[in-house]
């Protein structure tokens, strides 16, 4: 009896706990991103930003995504109504098992695209070797999605991967021979150099695994 009664209290917990709401955005404003954060907490919401998530090409812009067995209508309503008071766009849903798009339980994913304009990054920058364990290199961005990063020694190592800007300032990179991916930090400064004060776009290690990009490590590239 006090088996069955333990067990009916566990399972009383875990019907009361609150599902998480798992927040991956891409191109929405910091403004719009904070308003959303607060609309959904004061409402009782659980949110976990996602980071290194991106928002799949085949994504409509505005997506809740379950998985196949959760169904709970009074939570959907509710959480669409806060969608729609915040003038995201239509609301989608996508049900299904895949990799970090996977949500346990009562869990959900909500992915919103946005409008805002990208994270403009200089093509190539310079690391700092002082903060980068003496190392010389050059990280270079092609395009919306490519990149790479090159170590010179007396061959040069090249590492390549895919890269996500997200609004405001957070780049994070997944090269393919590094374990983890890397997350970026990106500013613009003022620097002092032989012509005068010149504006720098600088892109700093904020969360790194990899020997070969450690915390700290600065690239940066100066606009003459």
């Amino acid at each position: 009896m006090k088996w069955l009664i333990f067990l009916a209290m566990i399972a009383l917990l875990i019907g009361c706990t609150s599902p998480s709401v798992f927040l991956t955005t891409e191109q929405l404003s910091e403004k719009e991103r904070k308003s959303l954060v607060k609309a959904l907490s004061k409402n009782g919401f659980k949110i976990k930003s996602t980071s290194g998530v991106r928002v799949p090409k085949e994504f409509p812009d505005v997506v809740i995504a379950t998985n196949v067995a959760n169904e709970n209508p009074e939570f959907f309503v509710k959480l669409e109504n806060i969608i729609q008071q915040q003038n995201l766009g239509a609301i989608s849903y996508q049900k299904f098992y895949q990799q970090k798009h996977y949500y346990k339980g009562r869990n959900v994913g909500l992915y919103i695209r946005g409008d805002a304009e990208e994270l403009m990054l200089p093509p190539v920058l310079r690391g700092s070797e002082k903060s980068c364990n003496d190392q010389r290199m050059i990280l270079e961005f092609k395009g919306k999605t490519e990149v790479s990063l090159d170590i010179e020694d007396e061959e040069i190592t090249s590492y390549t991967g895919s890269y996500q800007s997200v609004l405001p300032d957070t780049v994070y990179a997944n090269f393919e021979d590094m374990k983890e991916p890397v997350t970026f930090k990106f500013s613009q400064v003022e620097v002092k150099t032989y012509a005068g004060m010149k504006t720098a776009d600088k892109l700093v290690v904020t969360k790194s695994e990899n020997a070969v990009l450690p915390v700290g490590c600065e690239f940066m590239i100066i606009n003459y």
